[in-house]
């Protein structure tokens, strides 16, 4: 019997990579569908944020830093005016107090330790049993097609230099599937998780919020270069399915660079102030400038065993480290919705109220 007949989920997607198969393709000219088919009442839901990204799209760059200077969408200062200021810095500030409201709502016993994670951008756990994860894998790898997720094959310098033996594949769930996936990994997770997911995120969330992404990897790409994805605090999260070594472009974290709303700000407005697009939006940090950031925070590299659950506050700088491995890596890469500041003001608040009333009450 053929090793490939006879394996799922990981070790199957690893045997092909080291024979040399392409991945199952799908054949989209099967699903043909009309306009009036493909149409969802989720689809029309999405119409008013359509309206919203193409009116800030529209409008002149200052216009663009005085109207959206709290939503998620607006990353950077848009007009060099807005860049010598400390614009971008006092964003941040006001994200981060806003952000540090979710620590309100977190029990006594357990305050301590989630501001510890707040402070430092990132949490870990173990989580022991994945092996209920490979059919679901096996499905996804042969329904879906994937995409990039922003994994290019070249570094977003604006030379475009593809990066030979570069490949990217993010294979996402279905809603069922994410359901199921949270209630087979849950089960592991202690008491305090839902507070340092809400510490990251910046706002009150459950693993519940969480969303799925089947993340193969192989080389360098885009995300190899240190970089903040916005101004604002984001959690996302890193499931290994394989054990992580250095060698296995494991996870990379500056502990505390989110805090550092000076020296973020510094960054951002020196990108935009230099027309460097490529950096601007989500900075990124070379040469001197990262050796500057490796001397200042300290580099979290998280290698271990298959079963490690990173999450992090990707405001903070972080990269996919160094991949020198004949394997892919292979994880699942989560996040929950990203929310601007003023989503976030009003979740706490009543999260804050809630929580006092409980506290009341008992």
């Amino acid at each position: 019997m053929n090793k490939l007949d006879s394996t799922i989920g990981v070790k199957k997607i690893e045997l092909l990579f080291a024979e040399n198969i392409d991945f199952p393709s799908i054949d989209i000219s099967q699903e043909k569908k009309s306009l009036i088919e493909k149409i969802r009442i989720k689809h029309l839901l999405w119409i008013p944020r359509l309206l919203f990204t193409r009116t800030y799209r529209a409008l002149p760059k200052i216009l663009k830093d005085i109207f959206f200077s709290l939503s998620i969408i607006h990353k950077s200062p848009a007009s060099k005016m807005f860049a010598r200021t400390r614009y971008d810095e006092f964003r941040i500030l006001i994200d981060a107090k806003v952000s540090s409201m979710s620590l309100k709502a977190v029990p006594d016993h357990y305050v301590d330790v989630v501001k510890d994670t707040f402070n430092a951008g990132f949490y870990k756990t173990n989580l022991s049993d994945l092996s209920e994860l490979d059919e679901i894998i096996e499905d996804v790898v042969n329904t879906t097609n994937p995409s990039h997720a922003g994994a290019r094959p070249y570094f977003k310098d604006g030379k475009n230099e593809k990066i030979e033996g570069s490949y990217s594949a993010y294979y996402s769930f279905s809603k069922e599937y994410n359901q199921k996936m949270n209630k087979i990994l849950q089960s592991d997770l202690t008491n305090d998780f839902n507070y340092h997911l809400s510490a990251l995120a910046g706002y009150k969330c459950t693993f519940d919020d969480i969303i799925y992404s089947l993340s193969v990897v192989y080389g360098a790409n885009s995300n190899d270069e240190m970089h903040q994805d916005t101004f604002s605090s984001v959690a996302k999260g890193f499931l290994y399915l394989q054990d992580i070594d250095s060698n296995n472009a494991p996870f990379e974290y500056l502990e505390g660079s989110y805090a550092d709303a000076k020296f973020r700000s510094k960054e951002t407005n020196r990108a935009v102030l230099e027309n460097d697009s490529h950096s601007s939006g989500s900075t990124r940090l070379r040469g001197q400038k990262l050796q500057e950031a490796l001397k200042k925070y300290k580099l979290q590299s998280f290698t271990g065993s298959k079963g490690l659950f990173v999450l992090a506050n990707t405001a903070g700088y972080h990269r996919k480290g160094i991949h020198n491995s004949s394997k892919p890596r292979i994880i699942l890469a989560c996040g929950v919705k990203r929310k601007g500041v003023i989503s976030k003001f009003l979740i706490n608040l009543v999260a804050m109220v809630k929580f006092k009333f409980i506290q009341e009450r008992n």
